[in-house]
């Protein structure tokens, strides 16, 4: 599932580049496109994030169009892996790519839960 970013001008720097930081809310951004919209999901999400890295490849320049890219690259018994790649638009070029691990969450039981089966199969999809 790819995607165009909504940059925000507090999202860069004084040097005009997109600040390392706000990457991860990018990935979130993503993952909100793929449980409500993709996956017609609640947005009050029964999972938690367990797991975030980032790998920064190139820059991304304020005014430049970004796209992101979420697929699920692995799905375990209670958690899953959403793996991003962030393009510049015009480039095609890579900016930054990364993952987070996901943990499907009872909130008032306050533990971790299997992932139900009709969730498991929409994530093959993603």
């Amino acid at each position: 599932m790819r995607f165009p970013l909504e940059t925000r001008y507090a999202d860069y720097d004084s040097k005009g580049h997109a600040n390392n930081a706000v990457y991860l809310t990018y990935f979130e951004m993503a993952r909100h496109h793929a449980w409500v919209d993709r996956m017609h999901g609640d947005a009050d999400f029964p999972f938690i994030v367990a797991e975030a890295t980032v790998r920064y490849v190139s820059e991304a320049m304020i005014g430049q169009a970004l796209d992101i890219e979420i697929v699920t690259s692995e799905v375990r018994t209670k958690a899953w892996v959403w793996s991003y790649v962030i393009r510049a638009t015009d480039e095609d070029r890579v900016v930054a790519e990364g993952r987070t691990v996901q943990v499907m969450y009872d909130y008032e039981a306050r533990r971790t839960v299997p992932i139900p089966d009709a969730v498991r199969a929409l994530l093959v999809a993603v």
